[in-house]
């Protein structure tokens, strides 16, 4: 058989307008190619090839039943040779089921054959006089005594600032703090506070907090344990909004590409503001930002730190949300194809610390779509 002709006689075997003679030509070609690994069709083809089979495989062994029912039992003969048919059509069935299958995992095979890996601790510390110190590349120890402050990596993905020389009249200098996508941090500030960086995060904080409020400015997105200081509230500036604390645990999420700056409070008290208003939280509370209205609802917060307690924790969100989440963890591009925007939202939960496969393939089991990957680029289709 041609190629040009077995292709348009598969063609219309898909579309069921075939004769008798020309469904047993197809059935004998498919065969050959399968057996011989030669067949030139595409995944879908062959997956939608395999799957009718099985179909018209299954509805014969239903039909052969019927007859069989019908067999007297002076006709042994007869019913030897439905015996050993539908032994061999079942067989058949078997082997094409095996196939069918085989198809798909290898098709999920080819699909994730450029697998990604997740983030790990990095980051760029740059220190007032504008050195510039890799973080990920650096040993343990003390990197650097400047202006009476010491600067230590206590261990790997920690930073440790501590004053050594407290003088009240000495010029505040500011340093910044930076974690790329595919990136975290986490960093004891001069008066202790502790914060944990996400990726694609910025934070800049002075060298010693000398003022009436302690001061730091943020862009991505922060967990902060802020140490207590009744007399000096703790001052973080993000996004248009700023947040005012005096000891407390709250997560501030202010990336320039979500819809939302969203504050988390998981102990103490906020005060959360901008140019319009101002409003007060309370554990299990988030509040947003759009525009210059606040909105404040009652959350999991813990659900909020999923990233900072190392994994993703998905709830009734949005592929969009999901997306944004793993293109700054795997720097990673995403491309959605037409239809996909229509899917419902998923919920479940992951290690960030898997391979990026693992998550897409979650996400493949409760959503009807598929994910390509090509190099740091990954489309998505319906």
């Amino acid at each position: 058989m041609k190629k040009e002709q077995a292709k348009e006689l598969l063609s219309r075997y898909l579309n069921e307008n075939v004769s008798p003679k020309e469904q047993h030509l197809v059935d004998a070609f498919i065969e050959e190619q399968l057996l011989t690994h030669t067949w030139e069709a595409t995944e879908d083809e062959k997956l939608a090839f395999a799957q009718k089979l099985r179909n018209r495989l299954s509805t014969q062994i239903h039909q052969h039943d019927g007859r069989n029912n019908t067999i007297s039992k002076n006709k042994p003969k007869f019913r030897r040779l439905w015996y050993f048919s539908a032994a061999a059509t079942i067989a058949v069935l078997m082997l094409t089921t095996i196939y069918f299958f085989s198809l798909r995992t290898q098709s999920i095979a080819e699909r994730y054959a450029n697998d990604i890996p997740p983030g790990k601790n990095k980051a760029i510390l740059t220190l007032s006089n504008g050195q510039k110190i890799d973080l990920n590349n650096s040993g343990n120890g003390e990197l650097a005594k400047l202006n009476g402050i010491s600067i230590k990596k206590a261990a790997d993905g920690l930073l440790v600032f501590s004053v050594l020389n407290a003088e009240p009249k000495r010029k505040i200098n500011f340093n910044t703090i930076e974690t790329p996508f595919g990136g975290q941090y986490q960093i004891n500030l001069p008066d202790g506070t502790k914060v944990w960086l996400n990726s694609g995060t910025k934070l800049t904080f002075p060298d010693r907090f000398a003022d009436a409020k302690r001061k730091v400015e943020l862009s991505g997105e922060a967990y902060f344990e802020v140490a207590k200081d009744k007399t000096h509230p703790f001052l973080v500036s993000s996004n248009a909004q700023q947040v005012e604390v005096l000891g407390t645990h709250f997560n501030v999420n202010s990336y320039s590409n979500e819809p939302l700056v969203r504050t988390t409070l998981l102990e103490g008290s906020v005060k959360v503001s901008n140019s319009v208003s101002e409003k007060i939280i309370v554990p299990g509370e988030q509040i947003t930002l759009k525009g210059n209205r606040f909105d404040v609802k009652q959350i999991d917060p813990s659900s909020a730190i999923d990233w900072k307690n190392g994994e993703f924790r998905f709830k009734a969100e949005g592929l969009e949300s999901i997306l944004r989440k793993l293109s700054r963890w795997y720097q990673v591009e995403f491309v959605v194809e037409k239809g996909v925007d229509k899917l419902p939202a998923f919920s479940g939960s992951v290690s960030r610390f898997d391979q990026i496969s693992v998550v897409l393939k979650m996400l493949e089991e409760t959503g009807d779509i598929k994910f390509y990957i090509n190099g740091k680029t990954i489309t998505v289709k319906p």
